[in-house]
């Protein structure tokens, strides 16, 4: 049901306009052979392919669509040095020792993502102002307030800013304070990844798009992947399709995700007078509330915003009327919108909210369910599956290895959801009407 043909759409106009061609990438077509085979050529299977390369490691990337076609193609944009859950709860699921290493590998993942951009050249509208982390409730500013005092301690730039300072930053006066992480930043998601793919062919890795996996197999001490012109046998095989996963590629796999629908809306370019009091500082803006809340202004005026849509169906109008008039809650001075651009796609939440890294069997990878975190962490994922393909010492890696368990849940997932959005949505109404 949801596989990659199951988008509608191509990915985002907006990004395709200003991304560089995608690197040639055939359709794999009659037999072949391979050390390592990694499966989707999004942010984690491009980042582990670029970074086997790097250690004289060639690999074959085969991709069902073309490359960047899922999440990576379909995001906000934001690059973010934070998981899903604060520090609290990372040391606590993880420990002191795995914990540290955990939070101070998120922590660093912009750098990691920004670094790749400088030393490829990638174009792809890299800005790196900051991120705006907004408080939408009491309990939500102190959460803020803990995680800054908690990087703080450790030399990161990130700042407090509370009332009229708050507002500048803005550009209204609707949150009483914020968070600004000067870590982060923005990207064009899609010509990221096609960079990294084009770094990663120069360096010797093999790119197939239109090469969906149908099946793959034990075959000896290899692996055989089936494809619909040919197939391909390899030593090691890496699955990272995340949110895109089919059902029939690895048992449980599938299972152990939530597909959940995103929603991104972008405007014609806004007046002058009015983008200048937008966002003025060029940071993206997310709040504290567990629905999609991004806002970021490109630098030719046109506002983008995520809305709160039909989780779990394909298509279906985004909720422009709700999202429109939080837009004018945050900035009373924007007068009518004209959008000109929608698109939406899967994001992969796993059921703890934590990527995760399996070993499904001698040889075979997977690394996924970044959990609307995927720019940083993705790439960060594949940089570590390449080390430990490598051989890299566990003590200089943060995932940890985990075993693929479907929780028991997973056949009534969906309806506990969208209960959970059901009640998330009549908080913000109640709140609203205060």
């Amino acid at each position: 049901m949801r596989s990659p043909s199951s988008d509608p759409a191509d990915p985002s106009p907006l990004y395709r306009a200003s991304a560089p061609p995608e690197p040639e990438s055939p359709p794999l077509e009659g037999s072949a052979s391979a050390d390592v085979v990694v499966v989707g050529a999004g942010f984690t299977g491009i980042s582990t392919a670029l970074h086997l390369a790097e250690r004289g490691i060639r690999a074959t990337v085969l991709e069902a669509k073309s490359i960047g076609w899922g999440a990576s193609s379909r995001n906000f944009g934001q690059v973010v040095p934070y998981f899903k859950h604060d520090q609290e709860d990372v040391f606590h699921r993880f420990g002191p020792e795995r914990g540290e290493r955990l939070v101070a590998a998120a922590g660093n993942a912009p750098d990691l993502v920004f670094s790749l951009i400088e030393r490829h050249g990638i174009d792809c509208a890299a800005s790196r102002q900051g991120l705006i982390f907004a408080a939408h409730s009491p309990a939500g500013q102190k959460a803020l307030e803990r995680r800054t005092a908690f990087w703080r301690e450790r030399g990161a730039p990130v700042e407090m800013h509370y009332a009229a300072e708050a507002e500048a930053l803005v550009g209204g006066a609707h949150y009483p304070a914020l968070s600004l992480d000067r870590r982060g930043g923005t990207i064009n998601p899609l010509a990221y990844v096609r960079g990294l793919a084009g770094a990663a062919v120069a360096k010797g890795a093999t790119v197939h798009g239109e090469s969906p996996v149908l099946r793959l197999e034990r075959d000896g001490s290899r692996w055989r992947l089936f494809l619909p012109r040919g197939e391909l046998r390899a030593d090691t095989v890496v699955l990272a399709t995340n949110a895109y996963t089919d059902r029939g590629l690895w048992p449980g796999l599938r299972e152990s995700l939530i597909p959940m629908r995103s929603y991104q809306n972008v405007t014609r370019p806004l007046g002058e007078n009015v983008r200048r009091t937008i966002l003025p500082q060029g940071q993206p803006l997310t709040d504290t509330r567990p629905l999609f809340s991004g806002v970021r202004l490109h630098p030719d005026g046109r506002l983008q915003a995520s809305a709160d849509g039909p989780a779990f169906s394909v298509g279906g109008a985004p909720w422009l009327a709700k999202l429109e008039r939080r837009l004018r809650t945050i900035f009373p001075q924007l007068g009518a919108l004209e959008w000109e651009h929608h698109w939406s796609g899967w994001v992969a939440m796993t059921y703890d909210l934590y990527p995760h890294l399996h070993t499904l069997a001698p040889g075979l990878w997977a690394g996924l369910g970044y959990s609307g975190r995927g720019i940083a962490l993705a790439t960060l994922m594949g940089q570590e599956i390449a080390a430990r393909i490598a051989g890299a010492d566990e003590q200089a890696l943060a995932f940890p290895v985990t075993p693929l368990q479907p929780p028991a849940i997973a056949p009534i997932a969906r309806p506990m959801v969208s209960c959970l959005l059901a009640y998330h949505r009549l908080g913000d109404a109640w709140r609203a009407m205060r």
